[in-house]
């Protein structure tokens, strides 16, 4: 009877190493599945911002809160709370002040339209900090935001 109870007892410890390493087989593929659904997460992102994007433009010439917008060329979001903002030439004939009021208006945009749409989660001290942004004219970067206050422009001209 004890070589009876020492066989189970090994026997069940080699079904725990095999059940071991079956479900660490098993849970292998699962990590390029979520690599793939952040990927797609940041294409719907940035396809629901382009539309943001098209909706402030066509206002601009009736509403001068979105003067500016036809400005911008493309928002992409890249990672994490994080854009980037590509400008065309006329971003210059605003002055500073309506430039730096302009991305934030964009900031919240973004904000709101990845939070509608949950693919993003912002809590309320990253919707006050906003995204940190870094801005483009000919893939030179012209502004970015500051590190301890990403609402807060840094405009190199």
């Amino acid at each position: 009877m004890n070589k009876f109870s020492k066989l189970i007892v090994t026997l069940v410890a080699s079904l725990g190493i095999a059940g071991a390493t079956t479900v660490a087989i098993n849970q292998a593929p699962a990590l390029p599945t979520v690599q793939a659904a952040s990927t797609e997460n940041l294409d719907l992102a940035n396809r629901d911002i382009a539309g943001y994007l098209d909706n402030c433009q066509q206002y601009e010439s009736s509403d001068k809160q979105f003067r500016g917008f036809t400005s911008i060329k493309q928002i992409t979001y890249t990672s994490k709370h994080t854009i980037r903002v590509n400008v065309n030439n006329d971003i210059f004939q605003l002055i500073k002040s309506r430039r730096s009021l302009l991305i934030d208006i964009l900031q919240n945009g973004v904000i709101s339209t990845l939070m509608d749409n949950d693919l993003a989660n912002f809590n309320q001290a990253a919707v006050q900090k906003g995204c940190k942004t870094n801005i483009y004219l000919n893939d030179q970067v012209i502004g970015h935001s500051a590190a301890d206050n990403y609402r807060q422009i840094v405009w190199s001209k």
